[in-house]
């Protein structure tokens, strides 16, 4: 008895149907490490964020008493948990494109414009007593070098007229900046240099994901 076998598609097509049969589990694999990175990020960039000589010196340094914040531990914890919580992820399926499969994803975390932490009451130190509001993340975060208080300068020492404690303002023939080594501007400041340095970890949580 002689069998005859003949195949009715030709290589193209036998990929072609090889390649859209891969792509459901393809999508469920995608979609299962995007949820995983999603749920994972936020704690990487807080412990970055939180690595910064920015971030130590807001807690308990210069910065604290120069910005003149009083309870810097929970403005900034409110600061970075909107960071983190900002957290979004742009997922386009895989599709069959030049004989090959293809996916792409995306992750944002940082507005460019800052508006979501700039309008939160932590960006803000108010002084009831005076009267006034001082924007201390904007200035920190864009105002670069420029003159922010003219002819007044920070000078440090114990002070009972110290929202800190720590420090007082007072008149001076210089004016006030934000100390040059913690200056920033939109593309360069605190949290765009930190995210720059974090490259290391955030491709070590990918590997570690797509393994």
């Amino acid at each position: 008895m002689n069998f005859k076998l003949q195949l009715l598609e030709n290589d193209q097509q036998i990929s072609q149907n090889i390649l859209n049969a891969l792509i459901p589990e393809l999508d469920k694999y995608l979609k299962k490490s995007l949820n995983s990175i999603k749920n994972s990020l936020p704690s990487v960039i807080k412990n970055i964020i939180q690595s910064t000589p920015e971030y130590s010196s807001l807690i308990g340094g210069q910065l604290q008493y120069e910005f003149g914040v009083p309870d810097p531990g929970a403005k900034l914890a409110a600061i970075i948990d909107i960071w983190a919580n900002n957290l979004d992820i742009e997922y386009s399926a895989p599709s069959i494109s030049a004989n090959k499969i293809k996916a792409f994803f995306s992750v944002s975390i940082i507005r460019s414009n800052f508006d979501d932490v700039l309008s939160s009451d932590a960006a803000l130190v108010v002084d009831n007593l005076r009267g006034y509001q001082l924007p201390w993340l904007e200035w920190l975060l864009l105002e670069g070098n420029k003159t922010i208080i003219k002819k007044q300068q920070v000078v440090l020492g114990p002070s009972k007229f110290s929202r800190t404690g720590y420090a007082v303002m007072r008149e001076s023939t210089q004016s006030w900046r934000v100390p040059s080594e913690f200056a920033g501007t939109i593309r360069d400041n605190w949290i765009t240099r930190a995210i720059d340095n974090a490259e290391p970890q955030i491709n070590e949580l990918l590997d570690k994901v797509f393994q």
